[in-house]
């Protein structure tokens, strides 16, 4: 696959989550409940090479874009058809050099391209790359996972959902709902914060020292509820309590009334990649109650790491 396509399938994906994104006041509703739906990603078709002819074979100026659009295009013309010298880029993109040097630093600097300085070539990094391995991962472990939320879901006969991380935030990428009158009605492009929701308690519990302190340092918390973590350190000894627990608790912390038990999806490192949670309303599940659904939601989280990395069964360790 040509790395070019694989910056599209990134770039196509986020678009995609930002907009069906929605704000809601309060997740309790009785009886019906509209509920949007995401569209299925697809893999690219590979775009075959075409150095002679570089961007404008596409018939796209650089001037007429905009500063992030330059960039993208940039990327696109070294990822399609490089590697390139300067000159060479100069050439085909037309753009003032100072503009270049400067477009090309800023891709440098985010490892979307590199630069040898052996032979003065810029060719497509290798961070598009684990940009790409997210985004598989994500559209892929909807497949993978749905099963495993279907069976919970009946068993529990509470909503499910299945929800992955995005800087401070928490976004729901597919849930099976309740069949009760009263049932959680949240959308699927959803966002929660990271720091008062059991799908987020688990990803933080399992991310990398460095990467969790640089989420910390970027939540401004708020308080949702008289539960609500609103301090780093008092969420610290939260994420200590849930890595060693193996799943995280949301007794009213986001929502009143509403309460959720959630468990990370590994990969074969042991980073989280996903989070499971099981949601209801307090009056009809106590914490108690969430407990004893514990051991199902920890098999089904186990699954679906198996499914995404064969081998990965154990959830008993966090990250850091």
């Amino acid at each position: 696959m040509a790395l070019v396509a694989i910056a599209h399938t990134v770039i196509c994906f986020l678009q995609e989550i930002m907009e069906q994104c929605s704000d809601i006041n309060h997740p309790w509703l009785s009886e019906s409940i509209c509920l949007s739906s995401m569209s299925k990603l697809e893999k690219p078709t590979s775009v075959p090479p075409t150095k002679s002819t570089g961007i404008a074979a596409n018939q796209r100026p650089f001037r007429d874009a905009s500063v992030l659009g330059r960039a993208i295009r940039l990327f696109e013309l070294i990822a399609e058809s490089g590697p390139y010298r300067f000159s060479e880029i100069l050439e085909q993109t037309d753009l003032p050099k100072a503009t270049l040097h400067r477009l090309l630093a800023e891709l440098t600097d985010e490892k979307l391209v590199s630069f040898d300085e052996k032979t003065n070539l810029y060719r497509a990094g290798f961070r598009v790359l684990e940009l790409a391995n997210h985004v598989w991962t994500r559209s892929d472990i909807r497949t993978l996972a749905r099963d495993q939320l279907e069976g919970l879901s009946a068993f529990t006969h509470e909503t499910v959902q299945l929800s992955v991380h995005s800087d401070t935030q928490m976004v729901v990428i597919d849930h099976v709902e309740s069949r009760e009158s009263v049932r959680l009605s949240i959308s699927i492009g959803t966002q929660v914060p990271v720091y008062c929701t059991g799908v987020g308690k688990v990803m933080l519990a399992w991310c990398d020292k460095k990467h969790l302190e640089s989420i910390l340092s970027r939540i401004s918390f708020a308080r949702f509820t008289s539960n609500t973590i609103t301090d780093v350190s008092a969420l610290k000894q939260e994420l200590v309590q849930v890595s060693e627990r193996g799943y995280a608790i949301d007794s009213e912390e986001h929502f009143a009334g509403s309460c959720s038990i959630a468990a990370p999806i590994v990969d074969h490192t042991g980073r989280a990649v996903a989070s499971i949670s099981i949601t209801a309303p307090t009056f009809r599940a106590s914490v108690d109650q969430l407990l004893q659904w514990r051991e199902p939601l920890i098999a089904s989280a186990a699954s679906i790491s198996g499914r995404l990395a064969p081998g990965t069964t154990n959830h008993s360790n966090s990250a850091h």
